[in-house]
């Protein structure tokens, strides 16, 4: 659950860009973990999707519409620390660049205030026939404020 944005001077973390967003919670599912007990690496992936999703809607950007989207072009990420069942992760979104036709975002996942991942993801701004295109003023707007 997003609390509210923060200018990305005040974040407390180490994570610095054009804008930061309030840590997004997100419970660790039993179905989210292998063999082992602990969070599959993609599943971290898909938590960072949920964090970005609900970052961008809380400031009146859709991830996804009829007239476009933001698909990823470019994922980094090291694990540091596992996530196990029941886990409640905190995951904290910074974006770093707003380009002519692409976002550039940080993320620093945590428990308990121990580090679990850090990375980097680049989306691009595409039509709903999938080429790509600069990002709408509103939105650009919206993402750099």
């Amino acid at each position: 659950m997003w609390d509210f944005c923060m200018d990305a001077n005040t974040l407390h973390g180490t994570l610095r860009g054009v804008r930061a967003f309030s840590n997004f919670e997100r419970r660790v599912n039993f179905a989210d973990t292998d063999l082992a007990g602990i969070v599959h690496f993609s599943k971290i992936l898909g938590y960072v999707e949920e964090a970005e999703h609900a970052a961008m809607l809380s400031i009146g950007v859709a991830p996804a519409s009829e007239s476009g989207g933001f698909p990823k072009v470019h994922v980094e990420c090291d694990y540091r620390s596992p996530l196990r069942f029941g886990d409640v992760a905190s995951i904290e979104m910074v974006i770093e660049k707003v380009g002519e036709s692409s976002v550039t975002w940080t993320f620093s996942i945590t428990l308990d205030g121990k580090l679990v991942a850090t990375g980097k993801v680049i989306t691009v701004y595409v039509t709903s026939m999938g080429a790509g295109s600069v990002i709408p003023d509103v939105y650009r707007e919206a993402l750099s404020a």
